[in-house]
């Protein structure tokens, strides 16, 4: 075979392999572009407003789950304190819009800076430490901000025990406020955020930083002797991650109307824990499914008054019959009904 022929076969084999490529990128992004309309809008078509917010819930629990599920799967490092920043982030929104007098918009912003410079003081002192030791200390320090907010001193600003009601007018850049309290419009929201996020964490597992915080979580010391910075990598994942637990604690309380010191508590990070776990910690869906899941499971439960015997009943079978969670589970079974039936 000439050299011009052999040329021509590679030309045209890399040309083949493009175009394969390009096809399956466009049939991704068509799916994904149908999926998520019909996500954001069929269900506020079928279902009822009671659904709706359940399935709100499900949602806000499944981006808090799929925080701390990040972290699990890619830095091998548990957070507890997943809900001192969505509790913490509703607070800081509802004390500057009550004492501080904000508009909504720079009560937002001012909210999610302080939650960021947070996020970087704490991870920069916590994420150097092993595994079990950051887990503890994310526990306290989530401890120590829903006793906090229950401190006489600081009631007036905090509302003590009682909470604080957040009464909001106008509109929250650009989006009025009446669509946070509708459940359909709400739903809707929340769809697309939790399906953005999910894409973000995709893409940043799929990144540079992401293989560098699996190295890293695989061999700490071997990284870096290798030359690589294993500190800066996990504390740019900490913050990451507790800015999508900030974005589900804003969109919890501008849902509600309210923050109260339930949603500082240990029950919402391990509730985010069990969903992340039920879900599937390996991918973007899992978490989300499992905050679903969670959500509706817990209505159910406590309709018939056993809510806790009956959720400790469902965690242990969960994690029984799907180690890997749901979407791990089926993930697996689809690829051995694959397997055996190229083997017949």
């Amino acid at each position: 075979m000439s050299n011009g022929a052999m040329t021509g076969d590679l030309h045209g084999t890399a040309t083949g392999l493009l175009g394969s490529h390009i096809s399956r990128m466009s049939f991704a992004i068509v799916a994904g572009a149908i999926g998520l309309g019909a996500g954001a809008l069929v269900p506020t078509y079928l279902a009822s407003d009671f659904v709706l917010r359940l399935g709100s819930e499900g949602l806000l629990l499944g981006m808090l789950a799929l925080s701390v599920a990040f972290m699990m799967s890619q830095a091998g490092l548990v957070a507890l304190g997943a809900a001192s920043i969505y509790g913490g982030a509703g607070y800081l929104f509802a004390i500057g819009m009550s004492e501080w007098d904000l508009t909504p918009t720079v009560a937002l912003c001012t909210a999610f800076l302080v939650i960021i410079a947070y996020a970087t003081v704490l991870g920069a002192l916590i994420v150097r430490t092993n595994p079990l030791a950051f887990m503890m200390l994310t526990l306290a320090a989530g401890e120590m901000l829903s006793h906090a907010v229950l401190l006489e001193g600081l009631r007036d600003y905090t509302g003590g025990a009682d909470g604080l009601v957040v009464r909001l007018k106008g509109s929250i850049l650009g989006i009025d406020v009446t669509a946070f309290t509708d459940p359909a419009r709400f739903w809707t929201m929340a769809w697309i955020v939790a399906v953005l996020v999910g894409v973000a964490f995709w893409v940043v597992a799929r990144s540079r930083l992401g293989a560098i915080l699996r190295a890293v979580r695989e061999n700490d010391e071997r990284m870096r002797f290798s030359g690589f910075n294993t500190f800066v990598p996990r504390l740019i994942g900490y913050v990451l991650v507790n800015v999508v637990a900030a974005v589900a604690g804003f969109l919890h309380v501008l849902n509600a109307g309210f923050v109260s010191p339930e949603s500082l508590g240990l029950s919402v990070s391990t509730n985010a824990l069990v969903a992340a776990l039920m879900g599937g910690i390996s991918g973007a869906l899992g978490p989300i499914l499992g905050g679903l899941i969670f959500s509706f499971a817990q209505d159910e439960f406590g309709a018939r008054g056993l809510t806790q015997l009956l959720t400790g009943i469902a965690i242990v079978v969960f994690i029984v019959v799907f180690p890997r969670g749901v979407v791990g589970g089926l993930s697996s079974a689809l690829r051995l009904l694959g397997s055996r039936g190229e083997a017949s």
